[in-house]
């Protein structure tokens, strides 16, 4: 009678070579995909960021010429209602000061911030938005003196041909979808004495 040796038995190898190779694509395959699943969130969050920053970016633009705007109306907006608190310009910008171009001082509370602004851009407060905030102070060119007496041309001239100018910072903040946040801080140099007309 022949003895059986079960250790030198080869039948049914394949299979279980089979079974640990599927395994081992199956881990492969589950970490591919919570993988990408990641790379999309990335990629969701970069253009949310993105977004964000561009809109921030176009506020600024905004915020100045709303700035030289205010600046033509030396009194602050004439069509400004002061019963409603605001003034609409077109269907997408709301200013919520009068004459924010005389402010000088920085708020004490953050800024901007759906509390403490001067102008909003889009309709509500609810969806995405941009709030803008702006203060300056006067100061001379270097090198220069002022002129107010005749023979120079224009108020606020320098004897070498410099004069008076009003630095302002310009900040702007965009309130994205999915609590996404850009702020930029630009400054804006006006020329005192090259305002144009009032037109609100």
């Amino acid at each position: 009678m022949k003895e059986k040796r079960i250790f030198n038995n080869e039948n049914g190898s394949i299979t279980v070579l089979a079974l640990i190779m599927l395994a081992l694509l199956t881990l492969l395959g589950i970490s591919a995909t919570m993988t990408s699943s990641i790379e999309v969130q990335i990629a969701g969050n970069d253009d949310r960021h993105k977004m964000a920053l561009y809109e921030a970016d176009g506020g600024i633009e905004v915020g100045f010429e709303m700035l030289e705007q205010n600046i033509a109306c030396p009194g602050g907006f004439t069509t400004f209602d002061e019963g409603v608190g605001h003034l609409d310009i077109g269907s997408d910008v709301r200013v919520y000061s009068k004459d924010f171009w005389l402010q000088e001082s920085e708020p004490t509370s953050d800024y901007p911030s759906n509390s403490e602004r001067d102008i909003r851009i889009y309709s509500t407060d609810t969806g995405p938005h941009t709030n803008l905030t702006t203060f300056g102070a006067t100061q001379l060119s270097t090198g220069s003196a002022i002129q107010m007496s005749a023979g120079y041309e224009g108020k606020g001239k320098g004897a070498s041909a410099g004069g008076a100018y009003i630095v302002y910072r310009v900040y702007s903040k965009h309130m994205g979808i999915d609590n996404s946040q850009a702020e930029i801080m630009s400054q804006w140099r006006h020329l005192v004495g090259q305002e144009g007309a009032c037109n609100y």
